[in-house]
């Protein structure tokens, strides 16, 4: 299955992911120190990278300078900071505080079932997903999201079902939510729907490893190796891929190169689950 961000993991994501609402720092985490304002700048930015970021947040948590919503903020940064370097356990107990400190965020519940995701807790991830379509029921993301729980399930009509409601709700950007819909039909055996929805990306997006990748998992369920091989390839190609679609491309060939016999696999394998520990729950 390829699942969407994210992201983690989208942490290209997303591809479909968004980040967890973070409030311009200029408006919550003003203060005079200049020190502390870079803090609250780079536990702001979710273009910090995740060991800078869990630091800075730290600084700002640990100061005792903030209190309600701009404290869900800080912890809300390090929770998506930890996530990225795979401390789930860490980054949950951090997007608990944020909970009872904003327990009307539709952004923090999102976050939490990401995590949850992550932790391979599906029916606990739709909970915290229904929470936070409950309290902002217009976010594409959050339906996308929730269907990847359910594709864990292998509940494939309730994760369509999200799909097309993420599709009905942002028309103009359909890329992410269309390959996303390719590897749930792919995975419920419905394979020409699956390819024509991975081509149809591809004509709009020629570049996109995202669905390239998803095109090599519809050839791997086609049976068709040697070209679910060559997509993945086209897919690890790119110049910026987030960790851990880079392992779930490396995975996704290294299946395909195992059905073929190719001792290389083992390799891909290794590298996959050097980059992403549970990489391999995925495939399941």
């Amino acid at each position: 299955m390829l699942p969407v961000i994210p992201v983690t993991y989208a942490r290209l994501y997303i591809l479909t992911s968004i980040c967890f609402a973070i409030v311009p720092a200029a408006v919550v985490l003003s203060a005079p120190v200049h020190a502390e304002t870079d803090d609250q700048a780079l536990c702001a930015s979710d273009d910090t990278a995740d060991d800078r970021r869990v630091a800075a947040c730290t600084a700002i948590i640990t100061s005792g300078k903030l209190a309600g919503k701009e404290l869900a903020v800080a912890y809300g940064g390090r929770a998506y900071a930890l996530e990225g370097q795979q401390e789930f356990e860490r980054a949950l107990a951090d997007v608990n505080q944020a909970i009872l400190l904003e327990p009307a965020s539709a952004e923090a519940f999102f976050r939490r079932g990401d995590i949850y995701k992550n932790l391979h807790q599906p029916d606990r991830a739709i909970e915290d997903f229904d929470a936070a379509i409950r309290l902002d029921p217009k976010v594409p993301v959050y339906f996308v999201n929730r269907s990847n729980a359910y594709l864990d399930r292998h509940d494939y009509d309730r994760a369509l079902s999200d799909i097309d409601e993420a599709l009905r709700l942002d028309p103009g950007d359909q890329g992410e939510a269309i390959v996303n819909r390719c590897t749930v039909l792919a995975s419920k055996g419905d394979l020409d729907a699956a390819m024509a929805d991975c081509q149809k990306d591809l004509q709009r997006h020629p570049n996109s490893a995202y669905a390239t990748g998803g095109l090599g998992f519809v050839f791997y369920r086609m049976r068709k190796y040697d070209e679910a091989i060559a997509s993945y390839t086209h897919a690890l190609g790119s110049s910026d891929l987030d960790p851990y679609f880079k392992a779930y491309f490396l995975y996704g060939r290294g299946l395909a190169k195992l059905k073929k016999g190719d001792n290389t696999a083992e390799a891909d394998f290794s590298e996959a689950t050097a980059l992403w520990k549970a990489i391999a729950h995925d495939f399941e």
